[in-house]
């Protein structure tokens, strides 16, 4: 070994590493052909050194070709070191995931003499990854990632999950060009400064708030936020919980019980109204039929006196449960028999009430008459609410185990901040309504399970939408 010169040592060296090697390794001469394929790249891909050149590269697949030309003009620059993430194919037609380097090899003079080329197999790192990126893009809530700026606010979005992109309505591209504040509506707005500190700090954080989609619309979110290190890099990985419809649900529930209290509490004062009420009349007959005074103020007593007593009918209407005379019949036949009804009423003012349905039986189990009285109340507001010889449509179709009844109107609609008190007690837009005709309606409408909602049409107009179960 005495009678090596450093070069020829060096040579060896390079040799020795390159053959015992774990990774396949194959020599680049300055012609671009292989002049040596280490035995680990031999036995990997099952290729040797001279069927390497006489096909031409057969380990990198067709498709991949063009970045083969461009690795060559890249190392003709005389880069020091040239790594690329790509696939290389084995003789068995599998293919896997591989990081290249390519270094020159240079004499004492300096002049490159030969490249070598690392294959590292990567399969596995890029299927961790994959998978993990699979776990993140598939999440059902929206993920969001950022980072601290230079000016130490959140900086712009880094990846973002595609539930995130559906939820906000962007594009995945658009949501990369946002800030988490610029996405917040709100009082969260004012707080990012303060709920970043305590993100970055250690603690992580939990709070309500609102994000804003891209059509405008306010989603109330759960946000669950937390720092975590990468690559050296402290990043806040930040989960959104939409809560549309759990809002939903507790409006809801603070609905019914609302109508619950309103409706025991009306019960017991019609029942402590009504007996005094009763008396009340029999004495004004009892007092007219004696007395010499007009009957004009007679017949005005008695119907204010028979007014309140409609009223406290439809109080005691609030206090009672849900009908327990149900039974089978066809939603269909019943919403015809209405329209056919009240057409009587609707041709007086020109109007025309129409049925559109393809269907003949609905079958479903409910108390027919609540459901008459409801459908009845609905089309007489729609009669009132139309101008003259306008047409009002009664839709019903099935979707799914649900029957859907869609009654459009096209009167001057229901104003924006009046949409959402209907059906409120003694919320009425009527110069002569009391406001509980929808109140009962959609008592009767949540006993059968059911839905009662007001939308505004277009152009004009209000749609009520009723669901019901059907068998």
């Amino acid at each position: 070994m005495s009678g090596f010169s450093v070069y020829h040592m060096m040579h060896y060296s390079l040799y020795s590493f390159v053959e015992h090697s774990p990774d396949p390794i194959y020599i680049l001469g300055t012609d671009k052909k292989v002049i040596y394929a280490n035995s680990v790249f031999v036995e990997l891909y099952g290729w040797t050194t001279q069927e390497l050149n006489e096909n031409d590269f057969p380990h990198v697949p067709p498709e991949l070709r063009e970045e083969l030309t461009q690795m060559f003009i890249f190392i003709d620059q005389g880069q020091p070191l040239f790594a690329l993430d790509t696939f290389r194919i084995k003789r068995s037609g599998e293919l896997i995931s591989v990081k290249i380097t390519i270094s020159p090899i240079k004499n004492p003079e300096g002049r490159i003499t030969a490249y070598i080329c690392v294959l590292r197999d990567i399969t596995e790192m890029k299927f961790s990854e994959l998978k993990y990126y699979k776990l993140f893009n598939e999440a059902n809530d929206p993920i969001f990632i950022y980072e601290q700026d230079k000016d130490g606010k959140p900086s712009k979005l880094l990846d973002v999950n595609e539930a995130a992109c559906r939820m906000l309505g962007y594009t995945r591209q658009e949501l990369l060009d946002k800030t988490p504040d610029s996405i917040a509506a709100g009082s969260l707005v004012h707080e990012i400064g303060n709920i970043f500190e305590i993100i970055l700090s250690g603690d992580g954080i939990f709070v309500e708030g609102i994000q804003v989609a891209k059509d405008g619309k306010q989603i109330p979110v759960e946000i669950s936020a937390k720092p975590i290190k990468l690559n050296g890099r402290m990043l806040v990985i930040s989960i959104a919980r939409d809560m549309t419809e759990r809002k939903k649900t507790e409006e809801y529930l603070r609905y019914t019980e609302s109508i619950s209290m309103i409706g025991e509490l009306s019960a017991g004062i019609a029942h402590e109204i009504r007996n005094p009420l009763t008396s009340i009349r029999g004495f004004v007959q009892l007092l007219f039929a004696q007395s010499k005074m007009g009957r004009e103020f007679h017949e005005i007593i008695l119907s204010e006196v028979d007014r309140i007593n409609s009223i406290i009918g439809e109080l005691l209407l609030l206090g009672k449960e849900s009908p327990s005379d149900q039974s089978d019949c066809n939603l269909v036949q019943l919403v015809r028999q209405v329209v056919v009804l009240l057409n009587a009423q609707a041709h007086m003012t020109d109007n025309e009430i129409v049925l559109r349905t393809e269907l003949t039986n609905l079958p479903l189990r409910c108390a027919d008459n609540k459901l008459k009285q409801v459908f009845i109340n609905i089309l007489k507001n729609a009669i009132e609410a139309s101008p003259r010889g306008a047409e009002i449509t009664v839709e019903l179709n099935r979707e799914e185990d649900t029957g859907v009844i869609r009654i459009a109107d096209t009167g001057q609609g229901i104003p924006n901040e009046v949409l959402n008190r209907i059906g409120l007690p003694f919320f009425t837009t009527k110069s002569e309504g009391n406001g509980l005709g929808v109140m009962i309606s959609r008592k009767i409408i949540n006993n059968h399970k059911g839905t009662l909602l007001f939308k505004a049409n277009t152009p004009s107009g209000t749609i009520v939408e009723i669901t019901l179960p059907v068998l």
